[in-house]
């Protein structure tokens, strides 16, 4: 039958379809992927003594690299340094994890644990610790540690000062206000009240905040020429008022001076903040040097798409997902079109209460919303131990998919069953059920291969559906996981993780439609010409 159709004028026709091919050497790019990772994972479970996950390129998609921890948290990805804050937290998570190998040394005791294998415990995935004394490695940690406090300071000083826009912008609205108010001669209100005294308020926090920054900073900084006394003479003048409508708002053009010296201070500790961290770095990478060779190779390759909240890599996990897609795909659209194709057919040539019975089935699937089908199904597993598994997908799946199929594959099989041939294969004398598996099936073949694909796509929709619903894959790796965890990550600016899901899961999508709709041009009679 596979022979006869890869013969066909279909096929030729396939192949002239260059885009059809690209797209066809998308998905055996997808499909090998997956062979890969399954195989290599099979090979480390049940078969190798010893384990991949220390092997530069067989170990790359074990099951358990979805879980490493590659680098600090929500690294950027394609090399991007982030800013200096990103770089400092970066520096943290390694200082940090150097903190507490060293704490649990300090708890080893007389229990005669070498502290070298206490070092192994905490390392980073491709990021050991130097291979130096652990003394020195302490000394490091010291001087690691006494220069992030350094940054700490220039940080706690930035965040002081992106304060003063804040209130200055409440000052101005509070201002503006009081003048209207004046100006329409609504001076004995409450209103009025309330505003001058939000006024003088406002300028006493920003004089305060002055005082602090200049206290914290000393006199090497734009904001050391702003006099906060002269806000606080202000803020008191506008307090003792006992006229508002003559009450001496201050004068616009020191706010002025404020907003301008705070923006030159932050821009000044901005570089500062920026010289402190690439001064921290190199002490960072004393005490967890580089990888070199092919070591580093691999490690770029894991964070050329940055991490994840836990500090996982993007791109591993989005590969590995792609195995679970293909999984998915495969196993559903094999059961759905072979259990939908051989029914439909049956109903068809059969007929009769048959073919009444398989009216009944699809017509009652069918009249239930298919969204709300699947989720019905799946919740099914709500409690059980196949709950968080590919199980529940695979079973809504296949009963919710295999209708498209048994219809058009009825409809098929009802035309080919009045032809020539299948007429004299029953004069002759062949049973029905022999002239159903020789004669009606192949012959829907073609049906068959291009309702395989659109299920195939279904089915990994589908899968990201349910799963960032919460009614699929529970742990591990998968693109609804993914898109699911980045919700907090896309709030703040970062789309590396949902990025990556959906381009991935865009890309095999869009080669499956182009291959489909090749299939369709060139084996279902309806579209060739």
């Amino acid at each position: 039958m596979i022979k006869r159709l890869l013969r066909s004028r279909g096929a030729a026709k396939f192949r002239r379809n260059k885009l059809a091919m690209f797209s066809l050497a998308i998905i055996v790019a997808y499909v090998l992927l997956s062979v890969y990772i399954v195989a290599t994972n099979v090979v480390n479970d049940h078969v190798a003594k010893d384990k991949l996950e220390g092997r530069p390129l067989l170990g790359l998609l074990l099951t358990s690299q979805t879980r490493e921890i590659f680098g600090p948290r929500e690294m950027p990805g394609f090399g991007l340094e982030g800013s200096a804050s990103q770089r400092y937290e970066a520096s943290l998570f390694y200082l940090e994890i150097a903190s507490n190998a060293f704490r649990d040394i300090d708890r080893i005791g007389e229990s005669g644990r070498d502290p070298n294998d206490v070092l192994r415990d905490y390392e980073v995935t491709g990021r050991p610790f130097a291979d130096l004394p652990i003394e020195d490695l302490r000394a490091i940690r010291e001087r690691a540690r006494a220069q992030a406090d350094r940054v700490l300071e220039v940080r706690r000083q930035a965040g002081s000062i992106e304060l003063l826009p804040v209130l200055i912008g409440k000052l101005s609205a509070n201002r503006d206000a009081l003048e209207q108010l004046i100006a329409s001669g609504q001076t004995d209100t409450d209103e009025a009240f309330n505003r001058q005294e939000d006024v003088s308020f406002g300028l006493e926090e920003i004089a305060e905040q002055i005082e602090t920054f200049q206290a914290n900073t000393g006199a090497d900084n734009p904001m050391s020429a702003i006099d906060a006394q002269e806000l606080l003479d202000v803020a008191t003048d506008i307090f003792d008022a006992e006229d508002i409508a003559s009450s001496p708002l201050y004068d616009k053009a020191l706010i002025d001076r404020v907003t301008a010296a705070a923006a030159e201070s932050r821009e000044t500790l901005d570089a500062r903040l920026g010289a402190e961290v690439d001064t921290l770095r190199p002490i960072i990478n004393e005490l967890f040097p580089e990888p070199e060779g092919l070591a580093s190779a691999m490690n770029s390759f894991r964070l050329s798409l940055g991490t994840d909240r836990q500090g996982r890599s993007i791109l591993i996990r989005a590969l590995y997902s792609a195995k679970i897609a293909i999984q998915v795909g495969v196993v559903t659209a094999l059961i759905a079109v072979g259990f939908g194709s051989v029914l439909g057919a049956a109903g068809a040539f059969f007929g009769g209460w048959v073919d009444h019975l398989v009216n009944w089935l699809y017509s009652m699937f069918t009249s239930i919303p298919y969204l709300v089908l699947l989720a019905v199904l799946a919740m099914l597993f709500l409690g059980s131990k196949f709950e968080g598994t590919l199980i529940p997908l695979y079973v809504a799946f296949a009963l919710t998919y295999w209708i498209g199929p048994c219809r058009v594959t009825r409809g098929e099989a009802m035309k080919i069953k009045e032809l020539e041939y299948v007429q004299a294969a029953t004069a002759i004398g062949f049973g029905r059920f022999y002239i159903l598996i020789r004669h009606i099936l192949p012959n829907t073949a073609h049906l068959m291969f291009i309702n395989f694909s659109l299920l195939l796509i279904a089915a990994i929709k589908g899968e990201v559906i349910l799963t960032f619903l919460g009614l699929g894959l529970k742990q591990g790796a998968s693109w609804g996981i993914m898109i699911r965890d980045s919700a907090q990550q896309v709030v703040n600016d970062n789309f590396w993780q949902i990025g990556a899901a959906t381009f991935f899961m865009f890309l095999l999508v869009l080669a499956f439609n182009i291959f489909t709709d090749a299939l369709q041009d060139a084996f279902d009679p309806k579209h060739v010409a």
